[in-house]
């Protein structure tokens, strides 16, 4: 991409300098041996991740990010359902075992069956939890390495290629999806999917099976993680080729086409072969999802002033700042993931400035405000204020398979691109000071340009404008830190000693159990008892996304009928409004004939209640009139054998 030889500085010019000499120390660094900088700096990004969750510990099995419940224990679930489903030879890609018994085509859910798969041994020796939390941690470091050796590729530059990884592996993003959402937080791939890319339609270098192979590859990987990542990546690709092709319409050669021809089509047989059955299982399987699960209109869209005010995620920022901030995207901090902080804009905008002969890096400005425009949804909302003016993503949102985009995700590939700024810069900063080539941005792999047979040439940085690039670079690193470590709950509370216990075993192999708390939305606390005991059992209810009965989707279990046991259970377990009701079904004779019926009518084996759950003592005693006398073992009240139980008069 930069192709760029050190030039040598004369002793005269390089000694004239007194004092702070950036460039200097920038050279320094680029001097390090490769391999030795990539040990150091991978190092650093190690460290750096290890505070994002303690005390819990990378791999930790008995603590969860946020609370073990909602989307993380959702996603532990799906990481060992993967090779549990496996090695008993069930479909990974759907189950019975929760929402019984329609079940969950978890292929159009956040399943992510390759982070399973690669992670099994953990789960079978520590748990889910265990590979949840190793590989949550794991984003941060392999996402700026990714992105550090990309760069690095590029650029040539040690220095700007550390700063670039870290500004991505660690970007407000990251920190925010950070808090559960370990399939769009793992992402090291976008990063090396554009750089097989560019090998393939700009370098071209050696034999087009190599990097086609290489893509299919990353494409396969990144479906089997996220394929609304792969989406978004790809949806990029395209405006970065489009603006290849219109800037030098001259060198797209036949030769070219034919070399990217030669490289695209391995790639997208592979990725039919491999991917065939998991999109068709996605799109047309049982239980699959047509149309957008977020309508167009939702709130999950960056605002308007998104970059610039922080949001309680970063550790230093004012409290009036941060008020306004939390309440963009829904009040969803988890998806406030578009800030960049003033300094780093400015920063940004010194850079494009100081080096805009270099074509890449206004390309890659250009980048980074599309997709921060896309980040900004279908219509322009400014401090939390809708304007109703429309913006591409109109358009754009309403395609098939883009329509599952939320917009404000795109605020990802605003800090790549960013990042890639800035690294180019440092790259020119620290081999160019005195003399700059113009890096033309270009279809070939032909020789940087010269004009008249003369580079071009441009002065040094002086020392004042050295010192105002390292105020703006520190500044921009203190308005990022994020506010770690973030809060972690530890499982116990959420999951029963019985559940831990040998005693689990008295609940018969593969039989359906009803809980309470009821499994229904985010407090699917049941789940994690489910994989726990290693899915020796089927659960009524869960917490997945779904088709309902009027076309839409949705993200709460069946109605099982009488519908008046689960909206009693769902309401003492989350409370008015949400899942069926504003007022609960009486407790009396009525609802207690009901709860026999619907143990006998689904032949529920055992049900199992959390005595320590708030407001337990009232489902307490309407499952005891129902079915009798729990067993009570490790906080858990237990009925085995509840059909039986409910066939008989009198519970």
């Amino acid at each position: 991409m930069l192709k760029m030889s050190p030039v040598p500085v004369s002793g005269a010019k390089a000694g004239h300098r007194r004092g702070l000499d950036l460039c200097q120390l920038l050279r320094r660094l680029d001097a390090v041996g490769p391999a030795r900088f990539a040990t150091v700096i991978v190092l650093i990004y190690v460290v750096l991740a290890t505070f994002a969750y303690l005390p819990a510990w990378p791999g930790d099995p008995h603590r969860l990010v946020g609370c073990a419940c909602g989307d993380p224990a959702q996603q532990a679930w799906y990481l060992g359902w993967v090779p549990w489903a496996m090695l008993h030879g069930h479909n990974p890609l759907f189950t019975t075992w929760m929402e019984y018994p329609t079940g969950v085509n978890l292929a159009a859910n956040t399943e992510m069956p390759l982070l399973g798969l690669l992670t099994a041994p953990v789960t079978f020796t520590a748990g889910s939890v265990a590979s949840f939390n190793v590989l949550l941690w794991l984003a941060y470091p392999l996402s700026a390495t990714s992105a550090f050796f990309v760069l690095r590729r590029w650029t040539r530059s040690n220095a700007g290629a550390a700063c670039g990884g870290l500004l991505y592996g660690f970007s407000a993003y990251l920190v925010a999806q950070g808090l559960g959402h370990l399939n769009l937080a793992f992402v090291p791939l976008p990063p090396l999917i554009f750089m097989a890319l560019h090998e393939v339609l700009v370098e071209q270098r050696s034999g087009p099976h190599r990097f086609g192979v290489l893509l299919g590859l990353l494409v396969v990987a990144q479906y089997l993680i996220s394929p609304e990542v792969l989406m978004m990546t790809m949806l990029i690709a395209i405006c970065c080729a489009v603006i290849l092709a219109l800037s030098r319409p001259r060198e797209i050669s036949r030769a070219r086409l034919i070399y990217a021809w030669k490289a695209i089509w391995p790639a997208a047989a592979l990725g039919g072969v491999l991917l065939g059955y998991p999109i068709w299982f996605q799109l047309a399987g049982p239980l699959s999802i047509h149309g957008p699960v977020q309508p167009i209109t939702n709130p999950y869209r960056a605002d308007l002033l998104g970059p610039f005010i922080p949001t309680s995620a970063q550790r230093f920022a004012p409290g009036f700042a941060t008020s306004l901030g939390n309440r963009f995207t829904f009040s969803d901090v988890s998806e406030t993931g578009s800030y960049l902080g003033i300094p780093l804009v400015l920063l940004t905008i010194w850079c494009t400035i100081a080096y805009r002969r270099d074509r890449w890096v206004l390309v890659c400005t250009g980048l980074a405000v599309t997709v921060y425009i896309l980040s900004l949804g279908p219509t322009l909302v400014v401090a939390t204020h809708n304007t109703a003016f429309p913006l591409p993503f109109d358009a754009l949102g309403r395609l098939p398979l883009i329509d599952n985009i939320l917009p404000t995700r795109f605020a990802l590939y605003q800090s790549f691109f960013l990042g890639a700024v800035v690294a180019l810069a440092i790259a020119h900063g620290s081999r160019h000071d005195d003399l700059v080539p113009e890096s033309e941005f270009r279809l070939s792999g032909a020789t940087p340009a010269r004009r008249g047979g003369r580079h071009l040439h441009a002065p040094g940085p002086r020392v004042f404008v050295q010192m105002i690039a390292l105020m703006l670079a520190a500044a921009a690193v203190v308005s990022l830190l994020p506010r770690w470590p973030r809060p972690t709950a530890e499982l116990g509370p959420a999951v029963p000693g019985f559940f831990t216990s040998p005693a689990a075993s008295q609940i018969p192999e593969d039989s359906l159990v009803l809980s309470y708390p009821f499994a229904a939305g985010t407090n699917d606390e049941a789940m994690l008892w489910q994989e726990i005991d290693l899915w020796r059992w089927r659960l009524v209810g869960g917490y997945a996304t779904t088709p309902n009965t009027t076309g839409g989707v949705t993200a709460w279990p069946p109605r099982l009928q009488p519908i008046a046991v689960q909206e009693f259970l769902a309401y003492w377990t989350n409370g008015a409004g949400g899942y069926l009701v504003e007022t609960p079904p009486a407790a009396n004779a009525l609802l207690v004939a009901q709860v026999r019926s619907y143990v006998r009518r689904y032949r529920i084996g055992t049900v199992a209640l959390d005595r320590s759950w708030p407001r337990s003592a009232i489902v307490l005693e309407v499952f005891r009139r129902a079915l009798g006398n729990p067993v009570s073992k490790d906080g858990v009240d237990l009925w085995l054998n509840s059909q039986t139980r409910a066939a008989q008069p009198g519970g």
